[in-house]
């Protein structure tokens, strides 16, 4: 039974005083008394020992005095109950504290010689230091327990047969296992089978009294291994092993780190020694040197002759650029990087070589930079090669944009990657208009499927083609070019892109025509030399015999004006063949053509009538006079309007449109007939070559001479089914044309 017996009163501190004792017994950390009761009160009889002036009494406050005029209510109750037990026989221990010391007393009875209790005897001692070792005990267990669950490492213990007595909460995290089921097993579970008799010896060796550390993997109680460094210490009371201390680090994500850091650092070795650029690492605080065998091999400095450096200036860099490496240096070792800078450095034989120069700094466990890195790499040859490739291209770049033929680059997608300046003088446009574009868009739509079929071969024969493309003008119309293409090989000898050479093809297409067409009309010069020549003998007695029958006849004199007027259109129609053979002298006269053109219609009005045929004439005010020789003008009027007729034998309406436009007055016959397709339409006007079943294409070729010679076009606009439109374009000339 423990009691705290509350402090002495302000009032009673005098009468307990210590006060030394008379009766020679020796001064100890306990004390002895008696206690008797007298007159139902409890008196103290007799009171020894060296806790009695600890506890602050005196003699003549104590000896024959009650009890609770000795000790303050509380403890006085408290004893009077105690002691009145062992007035019945009790015998009793019980703890207390009396003045701030605590005490361990002992009371029994004292028995007379009738077997009655007239006293009781007791027995005190002082505990001060128990409670305090206590306490300290306390504590330290209190700070073991916080070690045990507050550390990060796993900590434990075993007894003798390897089985668990304490674990911390690390170890169950560790192990995968719960607290409790730790403490239910030994440690064998946690070993793998190639490891487990090594981890027997192990224990055995520490219950020997060795204290190690080891690493190795164990099994959690998920399957998975970690791998750990653990120390083993025997646990030795009264110099006898009961077991053993164990503390244990999870150092997987060490282990595999370091073996990251090794691998990386094996790696980087291994490339630092086997790269082909020179690399060096300067020191800053020693200047050391280390290089790679590479700047051995590429400057002639072994890493031996450069173990003395009195500077981070390496004998690499030559006197002019020292400057340039200094400020360099600066800006790494302020932490700053430098990447592919092209400049100097010398070898040991003192040849200057073209470098791509970089520098990093090197950091140590401060923070700070400590050394210096730098890799270069030998571009001399790359140097030469650059200045010979950029003369080379400044020598093709003249040549490409003062050629006239046009130069292109195109990819085998067909993007356009280059075009020379000359496309404004051939197809009008800029020459960024191009670019990233697809090429096929400017080629006609006729022509893609024969340059595709040409690139194919160029890629599969790997050698140069040749082909004919129609590419679109920027004024509208279409420019035919004669193509070279040659296939441009990459580092693997594959084509990924050619280059294209095109000329104009237009003058000499027209040349090759003027000569095709010259051939024609020489044929046709002659023939028709032959054929005026009979025909004009005939026609002569005709228009003789009709002279004379004119003069004979009484009636129907218009009839015989007619026939003599047509008699001389064909003499001179006749003439006009001979043009082909021959040219001949051109009467000019000022002609209204609005007179002309209503001559025409009235001539070939009845052959309109009679295939069911409407001529519609339409014309401006005021259209102006031209110079033309009529007769030839007439008849290249006669050749269209009868093309027109015959172009619709079923029937239908031509109209014929008189205007004025710019510089010239424009004649157009416009029939709904059947039309003419697109691809006929560049050969008419060629000799021999007509739309019609027993036509020879003479007329229509006599036409274009004739408009030709008057300096006019023949515009032709048709469509199948349609119709078509011919346009004689006459120039207005204020002065006459010379003959």
């Amino acid at each position: 039974m423990v009691h705290n017996a509350s402090a002495i009163t302000e009032n009673g501190k005098d009468m307990w005083r210590s006060s030394p004792f008379p009766t020679g017994l020796s001064r100890q950390k306990s004390m002895t008394f008696r206690c008797m009761k007298h007159n139902e009160s409890l008196i103290m009889s007799e009171s020894e020992g060296e806790l009695f002036d600890l506890f602050g009494l005196k003699r003549e406050n104590v000896l024959q005095k009650r009890i609770e005029d000795i000790f303050p209510k509380e403890i006085a109750d408290f004893k009077k109950e105690m002691y009145e037990r062992a007035l019945n026989g009790e015998s009793l221990t019980y703890e207390s504290e009396l003045n701030g010391i605590p005490f361990l007393a002992a009371i029994g009875p004292i028995y007379d010689k009738d077997g009655t209790v007239s006293e009781v005897y007791g027995f005190c001692v002082d505990l001060t230091e128990r409670v305090s070792v206590e306490t300290q005990l306390a504590e330290s267990e209190q700070r073991f327990r916080s070690l045990m669950d507050h550390n990060i490492d796993a900590l434990f213990s075993l007894d003798l047969e390897g089985k668990f007595t304490t674990v911390n909460k690390a170890c169950a995290t560790l192990s995968g296992y719960s607290e409790t089921e730790l403490l239910n097993m030994t440690f064998n579970p946690f070993m793998l089978p190639d490891r487990r008799a090594v981890a027997i010896d192990q224990f055995k060796d520490a219950l020997k009294g060795n204290s190690k550390m080891y690493e190795t993997r164990i099994k959690q109680k998920n399957g998975e291994t970690r791998q750990i460094m653990f120390t083993l210490t025997p646990i030795i009371v009264l110099n006898k092993v009961l077991g053993v201390f164990g503390i244990a680090k999870d150092v997987t994500a060490k282990r595999e780190a370091e073996k990251e850091l090794r691998e990386t650092k094996d790696l980087l070795e291994s490339v630092i020694y086997h790269s082909s650029d020179a690399i060096s690492v300067v020191h800053l605080t020693d200047f050391s040197v280390k290089v790679n065998p590479a700047f051995e091999f590429i400057y002639g400095w072994s890493e031996d002759e450069l173990a003395n450096m009195t500077s981070h200036i390496l004998p690499v860099v030559p006197e002019d650029k020292v400057a340039e490496s200094d400020r360099l240096m600066t800006i790494v070792k302020h932490g700053g990087y430098v990447k592919g800078v092209e400049t100097i450095r010398l070898t040991k034989s003192g040849k200057r070589l073209n470098v791509s120069l970089s520098l990093s700094p090197i950091y140590g466990e401060n923070g700070e930079v400590v050394a210096l890195s730098a890799i270069s790499r030998d571009i001399t040859d790359k140097k030469l090669k650059e200045k010979a490739l950029k003369e080379s291209e400044e020598k093709y770049r003249i040549i490409a944009e003062n050629t006239t033929d046009l130069v292109g680059v195109v990819d085998l997608e067909g993007n356009v990657k280059y075009v020379s300046p000359s496309n404004r003088l051939l197809l009008g446009f800029d020459p960024s208009l191009y670019d990233g574009k697809k090429i096929q868009a400017f080629f006609h739509s006729d022509d893609r499927p024969k340059v595709r079929i040409a690139m194919n071969e160029m890629v599969q024969t790997q050698k140069p083609v040749k082909f004919e493309v129609r590419c679109k003008h920027a004024h509208g119309h279409w420019v035919t070019l004669e193509a070279n293409a040659t296939p441009i090989a990459n580092d693997s000898d594959q084509p990924d892109s050619f280059v294209v050479v095109a000329r104009d093809l237009t003058e000499r297409k027209k040349t090759e025509e003027m000569l095709r067409k010259s051939d024609k009309l020489s044929v046709l010069g002659q023939l028709a030399a032959g054929v005026a020549h009979e025909i004009r003998n005939p026609l002569t007695s005709i228009r003789g015999f009709l002279q004379l029958l004119q003069s004979r006849a009484s009636e129907n004199e218009d009839y015989y004006e007619i026939m003599l007027s047509e008699i001389d259109r064909i003499n001179s129609i006749v003439g006009e063949f001979m043009l082909l053979a021959k040219p001949q002298a051109m009467n000019f006269t000022q002609t209204d053509l609005r007179q002309l053109l209503r001559h025409v219609i009235s001539i070939l009005d009845t052959q309109a009538i009679l295939t069911n045929v409407q001529i519609y004439f339409e014309s401006e005010p005021d259209l102006p006079e031209i110079w033309c020789v009529d007769n030839q003008i007439k008849q290249v009027f006669v050749n269209m309007l009868k093309n027109a007729i015959e172009a619709m034998p079923t029937g239908g309406s031509v109209i014929i449109n008189l205007k004025r436009e710019g510089g010239y007055v424009i004649a157009s016959f416009i029939d709904h007939g059947c039309g003419i397709s697109e691809e006929r339409l560049p050969t008419l006007g060629e000799p021999f070559y007509t739309t019609k079943e027993k036509g020879t294409g003479l007329g229509l070729m006599i036409c274009y001479k004739i408009v030709e010679n008057h300096h006019g076009k023949i515009l032709i606009n048709s469509k199948i089914d349609e119709g078509t439109t011919f346009s004689i374009l006459l120039p207005i000339d204020k002065n006459k044309p010379v003959s």
